[in-house]
């Protein structure tokens, strides 16, 4: 046999042999089917082309390849972008697009007059609605793998006859349901629509495509959450679906955190009504303000928080949301500027200065009005400032610079006397010049610090409740010394503000009344404090940055550690550490199950909450959840643990008996604290 007809007869086997290979890669996923011969169209680079352009979910479609350079290995792929609806912290419904990873579809050779056609179907199992966007990518390369020619191009979801009707009603009355919302959910339990319950109990989801299967779930304030699985959607008529809801155990979770530097985010705090993981809307114009930590007091059924830079406490009405009147932790001080012949000086320039360990630092400054009169307010309570007045024609002698003490609860009042400034050439006033000259850059800045947290201002740790009388403790330091508030909510009165060391943070009070155990991070220690008198009654250190510190009815006592990454059970009398359990870096919150007897520790870094025999501290489960669980809390009533996560603010409720996860709410909000409040009906 020749040569040339030995390799004819091997190029034709050859041929024979890859072309089972090219169907299989073509068919991908969905069953497509290849051709590669139609008339080449005018030349001007790769082209994708679909027909028909639009259709619903599950339509057979073509894609063809025009213009591609011959024989290159051309790689399909799928983008589907869907709207992803969600809740917003006060109760919208809010929807974004996100698209999903790359789906594969298949792979072919171009023709050697460049062309091929893939006949294949929308997939099924994807989640499309008639909000969805499919967009179709081919890549080429050359048998070496080098870039060949790439082109894209989109796909129009159109909407299907498909309709599910939703019925809401009570369980026990079986009156309709207006309140609250209905979720629509792919088979995979990721959000596809959510609709708002109408007046007559009643939800309906259109533009569906016949044969497909979708879930649904009924969320109402008050009750439990029901879902009914896999409702396939038919053509000729409406699926329907009857939700009859039983009453769930009453209360509400309060979630919030403060805003980043450069955050979008409006809303920063949420009160979700806790059956039905459903955001209550704010009664008040206003959103709910920044909270850096938050107590419950289940006794009264509220909430109290503190923002990152505290002026002063949010009072949270459970029931329904409300902000109540807020109790003060910062005050004003007035300031009055005269003559020697008690006639007050207008327009003089008033300075406040922190006198720190011998370091005079700049706080704030005003002018006075007509009557000499000016008023600082947000000052923090029990700081002295030193009182540095200048005006035109006036001096104040150094030696007679006025100290003011900021008294809690009240306005306090200084006077300072300016002396009349002798005739000479020079002048001797060194107010803040006025002009737009060089000179009238020339400003008192305060001392630099966060954009939200100034170094000059009061920085909150933690927020608690006294279990015996419902006294609210907040501890908080500015740059001079620690703070220890003991506060009356209903008078809105400091009881005390008591001097602690710099770096307190978590507070856990101890239940008698009297006494209650803090956290110093940078000192590493733990105390027992009391607060009637202000003394410290033992102190401990403890492994590295105590961040998480509780307590329970029993007398027990746990801290967590970040940096260290142990849980420590401490003896309350002595402080002394019992037990220690060495974890992972990064342990920030502690929640405890008494009934259980399990002591909960999330990780920030690992993204994990541990679940510990809270005697022995050894090691019951591991429990993965949303990234960066910045807060924990364990519903008393339900048993329910719930998690509060940065990532896209998501709420996580996980059963008592199981852990498995129940529900999830993502309110993308910086969450930093969450509690579960118990209501007045509850």
């Amino acid at each position: 046999m020749s040569t040339s007809r030995a390799l004819t007869i091997a190029a034709i086997a050859g041929t024979i042999l890859l072309i089972p290979v090219l169907i299989i890669l073509a068919l991908g996923l969905y069953g497509s089917s290849i051709t590669g011969d139609f008339p080449l169209a005018e030349d001007h680079g790769p082209e994708l082309q679909i027909d028909p352009p639009s259709g619903v979910a599950g339509s057979d479609i073509t894609i063809r390849g025009v213009d591609w350079i011959p024989r290159t290995l051309i790689r399909l792929e799928m983008v589907v972008a869907s709207g992803r609806p969600s809740l917003t912290a006060d109760g919208r419904i809010d929807t974004q697009h996100a698209a999903s990873p790359a789906v594969y579809v298949g792979e072919v050779i171009a023709s050697r007059a460049g062309t091929f056609t893939v006949e294949t179907q929308l997939p099924t199992t994807l989640p499309l609605t008639a909000q969805s966007t499919i967009s179709f990518r081919a890549e080429a390369s050359y048998r070496g793998g080098e870039f060949a020619g790439l082109s894209e191009t989109d796909f129009d979801v159109v909407a299907g006859p498909g309709v599910i009707e939703v019925t809401i009603a009570d369980e026990a009355s079986g009156a309709p349901l207006s309140e609250g919302f209905v979720d629509l959910l792919g088979l995979r339990g990721d959000p596809l629509a959510i609709l708002p319950i109408a007046a007559d109990g009643t939800a309906a989801f259109t533009g569906l495509a016949p044969g497909q299967g979708y879930d649904v779930q009924a969320r109402v304030p008050g009750y439990r959450v029901l879902r009914s699985r896999g409702v396939t959607v038919v053509e000729s008529e409406p699926s329907t679906v009857r939700f009859e809801m039983p009453a769930g155990p009453p209360g509400r979770i309060v979630a919030g955190g403060v805003p980043m530097v450069g955050a979008t985010v409006e809303s920063t705090m949420a009160v979700i009504d806790l059956p039905s993981l459903t955001p209550l809307p704010p009664s008040a114009a206003g959103i709910l303000p920044p909270a850096w930590a938050i107590a419950s007091d289940p006794e009264r059924g509220r909430a109290f928080a503190v923002d990152e830079v505290a002026k002063h406490v949010e009072v949270i009405d459970a029931d329904s949301g409300v902000l109540g009147l807020p109790i003060p932790l910062t005050f004003t001080l007035e300031v009055r500027v005269v003559d020697p012949d008690e006639e007050p000086i207008a327009d003089a320039y008033v300075r406040l200065f922190w006198n720190v360990r011998g370091t005079r630092i700049f706080v704030k400054s005003a002018r006075t009005n007509a009557e000499g009169r000016v008023q600082v307010p947000d000052l923090i309570s029990g700081s002295q400032y030193q009182i540095l007045v200048t005006a035109s024609g006036h001096f104040q002698p150094i030696g007679e610079r006025t100290m003011a003490a900021i008294k809690p609860n009240v306005i306090s009042t200084a006077t300072v006397v300016l002396r009349r400034e002798p005739e000479a050439e020079q002048s001797l006033w060194s107010g803040e010049p006025r002009d737009a000259s060089a000179f009238g850059q020339l400003r008192l800045a305060a001392l630099p610090g966060a954009d939200r947290a100034p170094a000059t201002a009061l920085v909150a740790a933690d927020v608690a409740i006294e279990p015996a009388n419902g006294r609210v403790y907040v501890s908080g330091s500015d740059i001079d010394r620690g703070h220890l508030f003991v506060l009356d909510p209903d008078s809105r009165q400091v009881i005390h503000d008591w001097e602690v060391p710099a770096g307190v943070g978590d507070i856990v009070p101890a239940g008698d009344g009297t006494t209650v155990f803090l956290a110093n991070r940078p000192f590493s220690t733990v105390s027992r404090f009391n607060v009637e008198t202000g003394e410290v009654e033992a102190k401990a250190f403890v492994p590295s940055w105590p961040e998480a510190l509780i307590g329970d009815a029993a007398g027990r006592l746990f801290v967590g550690s970040l940096r260290d990454g142990s849980v420590s059970r401490l003896d309350p009398a002595t402080l002394e550490v019992r037990q220690t359990r060495r974890l992972e870096e990064g342990i920030n919150r502690l929640a405890l199950d008494e009934r259980t007897s399990t002591l909960f520790a999330t990780n920030l870094w690992t993204d994990t909450v541990t679940g510990l025999d809270a005697e022995s501290l050894t090691t019951r489960f591991l429990l993965p959840v949303a990234k960066s669980p910045r807060a924990i809390a364990l519903d008393a009533a339900s048993g329910f643990l719930i998690v509060g996560s940065a990532d896209q603010g998501t709420v996580a409720i996980y059963s008592p008996e199981t852990f498995e996860l129940e529900q999830t709410l993502h309110l993308r909000i910086p969450i930093n604290d969450i509690v579960s409040v118990a209501t007045i009906e509850a």
